[in-house]
């Protein structure tokens, strides 16, 4: 039976730090523990396969980083998880061994000693490249983490089977394939739902200040432009909609459009100029130094988004990127960016309209008192 999951060490279920071998300073990841005591309470056992070439460096012994080990097993034990066995390859990536992953070493000797086989294995979870491959060799689901090196790689092109922000959101995926049923599927999804929401409290301080620069250009009498794509496009024209319209006061409507709208402008510049122009040719148009841009894409490398935020930035527009956890290209470029902490594009874009209602509740305040 599918019920052995293999982990990662740094980065996946303990902070990464470099050359990590001081007991001390063992972190567990957030959402490690609670991922990992779902899981187990679905029956998953757990076996960690970990690459320390910081042994064969000379920078700490064997015995340092056991410490470190039974170390993270007491901080788990308090949550109820335990860690089966813990293998490691202590080799420098020049010494050509056949321990250290992606090399599938490590795994067939936790197979051997633990006595499960590899059609056992129901998951390899990592943070980097080398634990998908790993996953690949053993014939696998891989769950690629976006803590640790996870986000990087991911921006790089890395994916896996599944690809979650964390192991509690990667306990919630994995949770839901096991559940049978219509009624089960949509509690899952509240439980995925509630997971997303809770960790939206770091974004705080970025929705203020991101809502502060678009009551900053409509109070000059600037214009708020909004674009994204399919579902990004729907969440653009809502949350221009609550501010034309209204959201819940009675008020002067706000200068607000989404440059989704217009099914002739989208076919004739697509045609005329690539799609890749569609929101950048129409903001060159209507857009003016002073406005703001919120340009919605959950990958965050959506090429019209991007070129609309290159645009704004010639014309003196200010940009916010609204995007999942990578990112992407998106927010390297825009002035400001939410990116909201999950790779699971339903969560995703259920937190983007979450965010576009508190953005129209703050800028209404603002502007309509």
């Amino acid at each position: 039976m599918k019920k052995w999951i293999i982990l990662d060490r740094d980065g996946t279920l303990i902070k990464e730090k470099d050359y990590l071998h001081d007991p001390d300073g063992a972190e567990l990841t957030e959402g490690a523990a609670e991922g990992l005591r779902m899981l187990s309470k679905l029956g998953y056992r757990f076996v960690v396969l970990t690459n320390q070439s910081g042994i064969g460096r000379g920078y700490f012994t064997e015995d340092e980083m056991n410490a470190v080990h039974l170390r993270v097993d007491e901080m788990l034990a308090c949550a109820g998880v335990r860690v089966e066995g813990w293998f490691h390859c202590p080799h420098k990536p020049s010494d050509g061994c056949s321990c250290r992953k992606p090399a599938a070493g490590l795994a067939v000797e936790a197979q051997r000693r633990l006595g499960f086989d590899a059609a056992d294995i129901a998951f390899v979870m990592g943070d980097k490249e080398s634990d998908v491959k790993l996953a690949e060799a053993l014939g696998a689901p891989s769950v690629l983490l976006m803590t640790g090196y996870g986000a990087s790689e991911y921006g790089r092109g890395v994916r896996g089977t599944l690809n979650c922000a964390n192991i509690r959101e990667a306990a919630s995926v994995i949770a839901r394939g096991e559940r049978e049923g219509a009624g089960s599927a949509f509690c899952c999804n509240l439980e995925e739902h509630a997971a997303a929401v809770g960790a939206m409290r770091a974004l705080a301080d970025d929705i203020g200040e991101s809502a502060a620069m678009i009551i900053s250009a409509l109070r000059g009498g600037g214009r708020f432009f909004v674009c994204g794509n399919g579902g990004s496009a729907a969440d653009a024209q809502h949350i221009a909609a609550e501010l034309s319209g209204r959201y819940l006061a009675e008020r002067e409507p706000l200068d607000a459009a989404a440059l989704s709208c217009n099914a002739s402008a989208l076919t004739a510049i697509g045609n005329d100029y690539g799609f890749d122009r569609i929101f950048a040719r129409q903001l060159e148009a209507h857009g003016r130094a002073g406005d703001v841009l919120l340009a919605i894409s959950t990958s965050g490398n959506s090429a019209n988004v991007l070129e609309a935020v290159r645009s704004a930035k010639k014309l003196g527009i200010a940009s916010i990127a609204l995007t999942g956890s990578g990112g992407g290209a998106l927010a390297k470029e825009a002035d400001a960016a939410l990116r909201v902490p999950s790779n699971h594009t339903p969560r995703i874009q259920e937190m983007h309209i979450l965010i576009g209602h508190a953005l129209c509740g703050i800028v209404e305040k603002a502007l309509c008192r």
